[in-house]
């Protein structure tokens, strides 16, 4: 059985890299690979929900519950920094304060409190997210795991962003979605505490619900470091 759920983890996962959502992008526009290697991901803000809520409900279907797992609640908070990889490209300083329930020893999800800080030569801002988020474990050892994590959820900053800059005039909008994804890894410090860290992509727009004009959106790769504490 655990042989099983190793391999749906890996298929999920596979999904997950591969997996490419349309979205409509203005004339000019530069896309670069994902911080994973693979080829140019077009991204939008709803697959933060559609791919972990398929892959979640599959897994759950198709694997019998975890009786003997214990300690199943975490809280974590974690500080990343991100830079952006297309003009003006924005320094994305960020805390995360989230929780994570263990549905399965492969499979986890939670829900994180988000607080964003871009800065540029034209963005200055803060920016507050709500994202809901699933977590994939191909790797669940006692002493630590790996893990794939992706979520979207929403985010709303003080000024409009992104602002308009010298190369493109569109304006962002205060209300955006949000998408981020990474791999990331636990190491037990000791029976109740963990050290978290790892890489991400995050993306900021607000899927061309203002039309593409006012969508100038934000992509970013960076990392982050953090403690998880199980309950």
């Amino acid at each position: 059985m655990a042989k099983v759920k190793q391999m749906i983890s890996l298929i999920i996962l596979t999904t997950l890299f591969f997996s490419k959502a349309k979205a409509q992008y203005w004339q000019g526009d530069n896309w670069y690979n994902n911080p994973l290697g693979f080829e140019p991901v077009k991204l939008h803000t709803s697959m933060g929900f559609i791919i972990p809520a398929v892959a979640v409900g599959a897994y759950l279907l198709l694997t019998k519950k975890d009786l003997d797992l214990q300690n199943r609640l975490s809280v974590y908070n974690e500080t990343g920094l991100s830079w952006g990889y297309k003009y003006p490209y924005t320094f994305m300083p960020q805390n995360n304060l989230g929780i994570n329930f263990q549905l399965r020893k492969f499979i986890s999800v939670g829900i994180e409190l988000d607080i964003y800080f871009p800065r540029d030569n034209f963005n200055k801002t803060t920016g507050f997210a709500l994202r809901p988020f699933a977590r994939f474990y191909p790797l669940n050892k006692e002493k630590w795991r790996l893990y794939f994590e992706s979520g979207g959820g929403f985010i709303y900053l003080l000024n409009e962003f992104p602002e308009p800059t010298d190369q493109d005039n569109r304006l962002g909008t205060q209300w955006n979605g949000t998408t981020k994804y990474g791999i990331g890894s636990e190491i037990n410090a000791s029976e109740s505490t963990a050290i978290i860290f790892g890489v991400r992509h995050l993306h900021i727009s607000n899927g061309n619900t203002k039309g593409a004009e006012r969508n100038p959106s934000h992509d970013s790769n960076g990392f982050f470091l953090g403690l998880s504490y199980r309950l």
